[in-house]
């Protein structure tokens, strides 16, 4: 499983902004959870060398989408591009705290809508875990998934993915979701 030809991923980058802020306008949101606003959009728009830093150097906390403050455990970021175009990004948590445990995983992924059923999102998950195979210590991964999402459950078990659970969300209300393990070694 590999990216589309034309497709590869690279590190955040200021050349990739302005379809960055396209896609967040198309609808890509960088959390499932909690959608972009136009407020949101409108200042990384404004400061888009600032944005692409704070993805290459993420502060050590974040507000969870109960609003308040967690821990943010060390974080890489990859976006899948053609040329300069945005399609979609992947991020791997190096190791897991207690909210990521319950909910959220090593690693998570979004497209961003026009580019969607073309196979990146299995792309991008398959060079991500090679990557984590040569960079981190980890042994397996952990993904989790809406149980209304057979995409993304098809993506994840496509590249490996084992289901382990499935639970109540814990940002959702009434809503299950699925954890999966990924084995690296």
């Amino acid at each position: 499983m590999s990216l589309p030809a034309a497709a590869r991923l690279i590190r955040p980058d200021a050349a990739c902004m302005a379809s960055f802020v396209e896609a967040m306008r198309e609808g890509y949101s960088r959390d499932n959870l909690r959608a972009e606003t136009p407020q949101t959009i409108a200042q990384i728009a404004a400061e888009p060398e600032a944005f692409v830093r704070q993805l290459l150097n993420p502060p050590t906390t974040i507000v969870l989408p109960d609003g308040s403050l967690g821990e943010r455990v060390p974080e890489t970021h990859f976006w899948a591009v053609e040329g300069d175009a945005f399609l979609g990004s992947i991020s791997v948590r190096h190791r897991l705290n207690a909210v990521l445990e319950q909910w959220g995983g090593h690693i998570g992924y979004a497209v961003r809508p026009s580019a969607r059923r073309r196979g990146l999102a299995t792309g991008m998950l398959a060079e991500t875990l090679g990557w984590c195979r040569e960079n981190l210590p980890l042994e397996r991964v952990m993904l989790t998934v809406a149980e209304d999402n057979p995409a993304s459950q098809r993506v994840i078990e496509k590249n490996g993915g084992l289901h382990a659970d499935t639970i109540p969300h814990p940002w959702v209300e009434g809503a299950r979701g699925r954890r999966y393990w990924i084995d690296l070694r």
